[in-house]
């Protein structure tokens, strides 16, 4: 490796800022293996390790070799967080980067396999200038993707179906999720899975989606209005208007029952309370009796739990799906398979025994 090669020091950058690591925890992991110091000039370009060193900078971050050899690094553009005030500058660097490391594997793979397509925003050109429009968004979207007016099962992969790459984690609370395209306009959405009932999943994943999708330039950078109107762009893809009506039997309700809503939930997989907003700004409900409702719904549940369970399945696929086939197909080898998939050679042949 030539002194005036980067390709080492920007990986190993962007590998330990993935793990979440510091130069000085990198040099502790390696137990002084290699200093702080030494670690700094790699990164600067300035000095190269040795192979038995590479190898045991690549086990601490859990990477594979072949990762600092990557010449292309992905460019991400402007990434929109959902996240809380307790979200570390470290925790976020380890997130754009797992991201970034994840999506170049996927296209990778795609290359290999010839099976990239390239995105069309389907709302794009679509003029939004009041909440109203958001709504017509979200028919026109269920439309062009031919979605009907029925539930959608598993919304991550029906997404993945339409380029849009789905990347679930569940180990940073801090995190709800996040939107980016990357240089490409290859769309991302992220979603924190940890302690999330599957229906905030699918409303989150949805709401990211909204980020990306629409041209919210009207509300000239009012982050509060912008969350609120992906917020209902969710809601109104999720459980169209009619239907809703449909469900709840009527344009006006004094009453309510919970068995209704929890009718609602299981079969649409959308949460009660996120419901019940629909609902008031459906004007199905008062705002009087909406407040009732989060009253009780807090007093009986908590915060944010709710009765009924939505039986749905929300999980990706296309990732596993396309290693299985290059896998059976004999396109890729097991050793590719598992750099691909970052994981050891000998789990994934355990994995896929069937297909090798």
């Amino acid at each position: 490796m030539s002194q005036s090669d980067n390709t080492f020091s920007t990986r190993l950058k962007l590998a330990r800022k993935m793990a979440g690591m510091s130069l000085q925890d990198l040099s502790d992991v390696l137990v002084n293996k290699v200093t702080k110091q030494a670690l700094s000039k790699y990164e600067q370009g300035e000095m190269n390790p040795s192979t038995e060193v590479l190898l045991s900078i690549a086990r601490a971050l859990k990477v594979k070799p072949d990762y600092f050899l990557k010449k292309k690094t992905l460019e991400l553009g402007q990434i929109q967080f959902r996240r809380r005030a307790d979200l570390s500058k470290k925790e976020e660097e380890s997130i754009i980067e797992r991201v970034r490391d994840y999506t170049e594997r996927y296209m990778e793979l795609e290359e290999i396999l010839n099976v990239q397509s390239e995105f069309v925003n389907p709302l794009n050109g679509f003029e939004i200038r009041e909440k109203t429009d958001v709504e017509n968004a979200a028919i026109k979207l269920r439309k062009e993707w031919n979605l009907g007016d029925d539930p959608i099962p598993n919304i991550s992969e029906m997404l993945e179906l339409k380029g849009i790459k789905v990347i679930q984690i569940d180990d940073v609370e801090a995190l709800d999720g996040l939107a980016v395209l990357t240089s490409s306009r290859i769309p991302i959405v992220v979603v924190n899975k940890q302690f999330k009932s599957i229906e905030r999943i699918r409303f989150t994943i949805i709401h990211e989606l909204a980020h990306l999708l629409l041209n919210l330039a009207i509300l000239n950078g009012n982050s509060k209005m912008e969350e609120e109107w992906c917020h209902y762009f969710s809601t109104c893809f999720l459980i169209p208007s009619h239907m809703l009506h449909q469900m709840i039997g009527g344009d006006k309700r004094n009453y309510i029952d919970i068995k209704e809503l929890i009718k609602i939930k299981e079969y649409y997989g959308i949460s009660i309370r996120a419901t019940l907003h629909r609902l008031r700004t459906l004007e199905i409900i008062t705002d009087n009796y909406y407040r009732r409702w989060m009253v009780y719904m807090s007093k009986k549940y908590g915060a944010k739990d709710e009765p009924g369970e939505y039986k749905g399945e929300e999980s990706t696929k296309g990732f596993d799906l396309l290693i299985a086939r290059g896998l059976s197909e004999g396109i890729i080898s097991l050793s590719k398979a598992a750099a691909l998939c970052n994981i050891d050679i000998n789990y994934l042949r355990k994995e896929y025994v069937s297909v090798i």
